[in-house]
This record gives C-alpha cells, structure tokens and sequence, in this order.
C-alpha cells in the first residue's frame, strides 16, 4: 500500500524537514511512503473564509482518484492510540487498499464536500498545531505504527 500525506501550504521550515526526512526514511522500510505539498489558493487573503475552504476542496477533489482511500484530519473526527493506528493501516492493506491519501487541510479546516469524500476523519488532539508540525507528527505515528505491526522496539505500552 502506498501513502501519501498531503497538505496544504508552504514548504517546512528546515528544523522540520530534518525530522520529516528522518521519520520518512525509516518509513520507507515497511511502505511506500510520500509527501505532498498542495499550494495555497491564489489571492487567498482576499476570499471569504466559506470561499477559500471550497477552492482548496476543489483542488484536493481534482487530485484525488476514484480508488483512493481518503483519511481527512479533522478537529471533529475519532481519535485513536497509535496501537488503533497501526490496526487501521493493517485493515486497509488487507482490504487491498492502493493507496492511502492522509489529507491536512488548510488553516480554516476542510470544505465540506471533501469532508463527505473522506472514508474516515481522524482528530490528532483536541489542542490546535501549526500545519508544519502535523507533518512530522504523522509522520512519526505512522513509523511507530509500523513498527508496532512488526513488533518492533519502538513504542512503549
């Protein structure tokens, strides 16, 4: 299975990237592993927030293909522990799944209409963080999961 983190916004601020490119090699041991960085709107500043969040959900619809599986982060979606997570990505590569798509909206959140595409809505935490620092925590938890999956020394019960 293929997975893909996308995001949208600029490029992370070099103390960032070390710790994504660390997580993203270890990654590439158990999958196939990407990230993507989809730009702002143009002329953001000057929608409506409502405005903004449909031209981002047009974008991301665009990019997506109709076999994605499409796992949106949202403020309002389940929680899980990172032994829940690991599950999952073992549900979705027996299941067949292709390619997993982690989406991180833009800083007013996810239009609806991507949000009814999404098969499921995962919270990280109820706190807010900046969209560069949601990168590596993905990241990270997707290698921990990994690692659980492979009974691996890594995450601590």
């Amino acid at each position: 299975m293929k997975i893909q983190l996308w995001s949208i916004g600029k490029d992370n601020d070099a103390y960032i990237n070390e710790g994504i490119k660390i997580f993203q090699k270890r990654l590439q041991h158990y999958t196939d592993f990407d990230i993507k960085l989809i730009p702002t709107v143009k002329q953001a500043a000057s929608l409506s927030i409502p405005e903004l969040k449909k031209q981002e959900g047009k974008m991301i619809l665009d990019l997506l293909q109709p076999q994605d599986y499409l796992l949106a982060l949202d403020e309002r979606g389940k929680t899980m522990t990172t032994v829940q997570l690991a599950d999952f990505l073992q549900q979705r590569n027996n299941a067949g799944t292709r390619q997993l798509i982690i989406l991180i909206g833009g800083a007013f959140g996810l239009d609806t209409a991507v949000l009814q595409r999404a098969q499921q809505q995962l919270s990280l935490s109820s706190l807010t963080f900046p969209h560069q620092l949601v990168r590596l925590i993905v990241t990270e938890q997707l290698y921990r999961a990994y690692t659980v999956l492979n009974n691996e020394k890594y995450h601590h019960q």
